[in-house]
């Protein structure tokens, strides 16, 4: 069982626990600025997001330890953005795996709709931005089997399927 424990400011620590039967083990994962916010299908990677929604990061299971970070410069500026502004992206923190080798995450920027990407779970690498047939509202909800769900922009209690081409 992952646990964060939002602290506001303060951080926010995150805890794995295991029960095996007979013995409880906690780890501590990271800094004590990591917010848990998926674990892949299969239980052996964790997705976090950094207590100020700048980095999110695979782990792998057990240890905690980080596999990959998704770096900033891989996210190009949003086009509504004015050319004289530089702004740095705030990641979404409803974000997760949308299966063993992707996660779907949305960007939050100060110039127009937040953006969804795919990662690459085996590298890090933001594969690219999606692109919908329609427009969408808040961020995308994984479901681990290959397909996530957003909101209908017009009617945002119509949930929308998504999949993987």
């Amino acid at each position: 069982m992952g646990l964060s424990v939002g602290e506001g400011q303060d951080g926010s620590p995150l805890r794995w626990g295991r029960w095996d039967g007979s013995q409880l083990t906690v780890t501590r994962i990271g800094d004590d600025d990591r917010c848990l916010v998926d674990v892949s299908p299969c239980g052996t990677r964790l997705l976090t997001i950094d207590h100020w929604g700048r980095r999110p990061a695979i782990h792998r299971l057990p240890d905690g330890a980080v596999t990959h970070e998704v770096a900033d410069h891989q996210i190009l500026p949003h086009p509504q953005t004015p050319s004289d502004v530089e702004e740095e992206p705030f990641w979404g923190y409803q974000c997760g795996f949308v299966d063993e080798r992707t996660v779907i995450a949305s960007t939050i920027e100060g110039y127009g709709p937040p953006r969804h990407w795919l990662i690459d779970t085996t590298r890090g690498d933001v594969l690219g931005q999606v692109e919908y047939p329609m427009p969408v509202s808040e961020d995308p909800m994984a479901l681990g089997d290959g397909t996530w769900l957003t909101c209908c922009e017009e009617d945002p209690f119509r949930l929308l399927l998504w999949s993987l081409p």
